[in-house]
């Protein structure tokens, strides 16, 4: 029957087994079960004494974001971020390039950065930036920890390259960067699509080729993230998504196509290459279909939103000096502000869907990319979907659990941004009013509360409304009430 081995005999059923062999199936059950006795049972090893490199996370810069992700950016893994221009992609991937430097005191894991081009150049003065403007990045950078010396960068403009690299150029360079002080521990890939941008026409051979291309890359990728304990961050491109249902679709002998039991592909693509968590998020899925989908471990997409949030808004300190700018409400309301003034100083806010994580639930949240990086805009909706998510990172000595204090993208224990709005601690109090703020609340009272002037609207309506012969009459009904009956009292108009 050409069965060399018993490995050979246990991947063919035995039906296969007893017609090569030319016997019949009890038959061949006595010999698959002699054979079974005859082997020696392996022993199972308990996973408490398998010895490896434990996967590390590092913080992404924003506290809220980490917890988002589950604790941050975990090596060892697949990463994707899809997205249209514009959406915030390079920013994501040039924040994480320098945080993956920071300390573990301070959430990173003092690791550094290969960043693999294929279009573009690498963006160095926004790396510049980011290193003295974030909070987190500032301090590390005035000492010499964080800079552009730990970030390695390499073009690669066809796919033949990239297969080079990933296969022989970066695993030996990453052996190499293993016992220095900044090994590597992010690979970033910017972006993937580009080196599949053809002129030529799609045909079945084009398509083949590709997903040949792409799983290639992909086992390359999965094995430096396994073998070197790296984070690999794939950055992809997003194309229009399109309802094929079927009377969008003419066809000159008009035939159903497909029955209920069938699943086509625009069915199942939107569990893994679009979300919905608002209006016109579904109208775009990540690129380079269902092959390279089963290739990643997490896909985040990011959609621009066409909404604008106020700088005031997002910092308090703004808001302060625009106050203090004017003594009275008097000068406030001589001020004009042109609109192109107003409309620069919006800032345009982004959405960010977890499609699919092995480490983390699916969520949605905004954010905005300012000067210091991007930033995530909690609220109280938001803050309740974290609640009870407690993440440490791989450096501290305490473990997660129960506690009332978690890692944040500083270093510093915290409390959790949820109990932190419940709990305000004395630091964290208002400070006292002054008589430009008493002002300020006359003033915004005076205007806003207009229900101050009115006791009760019911008796008021009552009393324009009744006829004096309908008073009179219910005169005498007053002293007819019995003392245990409630005498039913007008609500205030906030409780209605």
């Amino acid at each position: 029957g050409n069965i060399n081995t018993f490995s050979d005999l246990l991947i063919i059923p035995l039906p296969d087994f007893a017609k090569r062999c030319k016997i019949s199936v009890p038959d061949a059950k006595a010999i698959y079960d002699k054979l079974l006795r005859e082997c020696s049972l392996t022993e199972l090893t308990s996973l408490s004494h398998v010895e490896g490199e434990l996967d590390e996370i590092f913080t992404t810069g924003d506290g809220v974001l980490d917890q988002a992700l589950g604790g941050g950016v975990r090596t060892g893994m697949v990463w994707e971020l899809c997205g249209e221009s514009s959406a915030g992609k390079t920013q994501f991937a040039l924040q994480l390039s320098l945080s993956v430097q920071l300390p573990p005191k301070l959430g990173g894991i003092s690791g550094s950065t290969c960043y693999l081009t294929t279009s573009a150049k690498l963006a160095t003065g926004r790396l510049k930036q980011l290193s003295e403007y974030h909070p987190s990045f500032s301090a590390s950078h005035s000492q010499g920890i964080l800079g552009l010396q730990n970030v390695h960068t390499l073009s690669t403009s066809t796919v033949p390259i990239l297969e080079n690299i990933l296969g022989n150029i970066l695993p030996n360079f990453i052996q190499s960067k293993a016992h220095t002080q900044n090994p590597v521990k992010l690979v970033v890939i910017d972006a993937l699509t580009e080196l599949f941008h053809s002129s030529e026409k799609t045909t079945k051979s084009t398509i083949f080729t590709r997903s040949k291309d792409l799983n290639r890359i992909a086992s390359s990728l999965h094995n430096i993230a396994s073998t070197c304990n790296v984070a690999i961050l794939v950055l992809n491109e997003v194309i229009d998504r399109f309802d094929r249902s079927e009377h969008q679709v003419f066809r000159p002998n008009p035939t159903p196509l497909k029955t209920p039991s069938d699943l086509v592909y625009s069915d199942k693509s939107r569990w893994f290459n679009t979300c919905n968590s608002i209006h016109g998020e579904d109208r775009k899925e990540a690129s380079l279909g269902l092959v390279w989908a089963n290739q990643l471990n997490v896909r985040i997409m990011l959609t621009r939103t066409g909404r604008r949030r106020y700088l005031d808004e997002l910092d308090p300190s703004a808001a302060e000096q625009k106050r203090a700018k004017f003594s009275s409400p008097t000068q406030m309301a001589q001020a004009v502000i042109s609109s192109d003034d107003a409309e620069q100083q919006a800032t345009l806010v982004r959405r960010l869907s977890v499609i699919f994580s092995s480490v983390s639930p699916t969520i949605s949240l905004d954010y905005v990319v300012m000067t210091e990086g991007v930033r995530v805009l909690a609220d109280d909706v938001l803050l309740e979907e974290l609640k009870g998510q407690f993440c440490t990172f791989s450096g501290d000595e305490a473990g997660p659990g129960p506690a009332d204090t978690r890692t944040t993208g500083t270093g510093h224990l915290s409390t959790p941004p949820t109990q932190a709005l419940q709990q305000p601690s004395e630091s964290q109090a208002p400070p006292k009013a002054t008589e430009d703020e008493d002002e300020w609340d006359r003033y915004w009272e005076a205007e806003e509360d207009i229900s101050q002037h009115f006791d009760d609207f019911d008796a008021l309506e009552m009393g324009l409304t009744q006829a004096p012969a309908v008073l009179q009459g219910r005169e005498g009904d007053v002293g007819q009430v019995n003392e245990d009956e409630e005498v039913p009292t007008s609500q205030p108009d906030e409780e209605l």
